[in-house]
């Protein structure tokens, strides 16, 4: 369970994404949305959604964006587009973090460092994963 963030910014993170992790990001943020909104799981307590607390709009606007990498890059979409209500958007304080967005660049370079490694992040491949408490930041 996660969204990948190397950026503060949810089309670029979209766009540096390769189609593997594109495709599962669309499942991943759905299933999070669903714990906070709908019905929460056994994924409930997990910091992937934990971090998202609050900041539910911000998720469905980086889904969404997910979802339109995946139409742009010419893969079918059978999943729903949500309306993103402009009164209700915040974004989350970790939005902007360099570690939190090097743990994900790092965690991003392991999982395909061929991929990855276009991207210049000079970034050690090691990093765990960093999760916002709202006491960390």
């Amino acid at each position: 369970m996660q969204t990948f963030l190397p950026y503060a910014s949810f089309t670029k993170c979209a766009s540096c994404l390769d189609n593997k992790r594109l495709g599962k990001q669309r499942v991943e943020a759905y299933q999070i949305i669903n714990n906070l909104i709908k019905k929460p799981d056994r994924w409930y307590t997990h910091p992937a959604v934990q971090m998202w607390v609050n900041y539910e709009e911000a998720l469905k606007l980086y889904y969404d964006t997910i979802l339109f990498e995946w139409i742009k890059r010419g893969f079918r979409n059978n999943m729903s587009i949500y309306i993103i209500s402009s009164n209700h958007l915040k974004f989350p304080p970790w939005l902007g973090e360099k570690k939190f967005h090097n743990s994900h660049r790092s965690n991003l370079l392991r999982k395909d460092y061929e991929f990855y490694s276009r991207y210049n992040w000079n970034i050690s491949s090691d990093l765990e994963y960093f999760w916002p408490s709202k006491e960390e930041i």
